[in-house]
């Protein structure tokens, strides 16, 4: 076993401590709203989004006009009852402002079952605030997240599927207003151009995902109970 595969195994042995304990994740202010959803996708890859990053179709990210950047929110399809936990990391809908209240990447669109005319009655509930770092100058750290659940056993099995390439994966449970759901996590990163290269490599196995800044303070509290 090489340093980075020792790394790794220790970070998912010490995360598997922290689980083992059955401390769950708080949840967010509650926060609801009802309307309509939209998409956007490959006619805006690669633009700059509110938040300063690039934006990518293939991300879990959605853009709302009023929630600060950062927050997640779990979008419900009212239809189909399918959902999907995004971040925000844009400004938007633009169009129909009235009626449209998110606009979601077109991987979140497709987990969630957007039908053919690219728009839908949602559910939009916050799960968790925008991360705030302690000071100006707080160390942060990097996560990736490549799903949601309300299964443990869905969860369970991604896990399973991607642990032997990428041993920082592990599953956080957590406490959200429609119940207790569990993420499917890897992490924590220190470097930003690790967690490119695993992000990157995610998406080339047909992976949706989105990338998670955390002030370290947080992180290990919350990782600690």
């Amino acid at each position: 076993m090489n340093r980075k595969q020792l790394t790794g195994a220790v970070i998912v042995a010490c995360i598997g401590l922290m689980l083992a304990s059955v401390r769950v994740e708080p949840r967010a202010r509650p926060h609801w709203q009802k309307g309509t959803a939209s998409w956007y996708g490959e006619a805006f890859a690669g633009r700059k989004t509110a938040s300063g990053e690039r934006f990518s179709p293939k991300e879990l990210t959605a853009a709302h006009r009023q929630l600060p950047l950062g927050t997640k929110v779990m979008v419900k399809n009212l239809e189909t009852q399918e959902l999907e936990e995004v971040k925000i990391n844009d400004r938007g809908p633009y169009a129909a402002p009235r009626q449209r209240i998110i606009d979601l990447s077109k991987a979140a669109a497709d987990r969630i079952g957007l039908g053919g005319d690219g728009v839908a009655r949602v559910e939009v509930i916050v799960t968790e605030d925008a991360p705030t770092p302690q000071h100006r100058y707080e160390e942060m750290l990097y996560e990736v997240q490549v799903g949601a659940f309300k299964d443990p056993g869905e969860a369970t099995a991604v896990v399973d599927q991607l642990r032997e390439r990428y041993p920082a994966v592990y599953i956080a449970p957590r406490d959200g207003p429609l119940g207790q759901y569990y993420r499917v996590r890897m992490g924590p990163f220190r470097a930003p151009q690790e967690l490119r290269r695993v992000a990157q490599a995610l998406q080339r196995e047909g992976r949706s995902l989105f990338v998670d800044e955390v002030p370290a303070s947080i992180f290990w509290s919350r990782a600690l109970g």
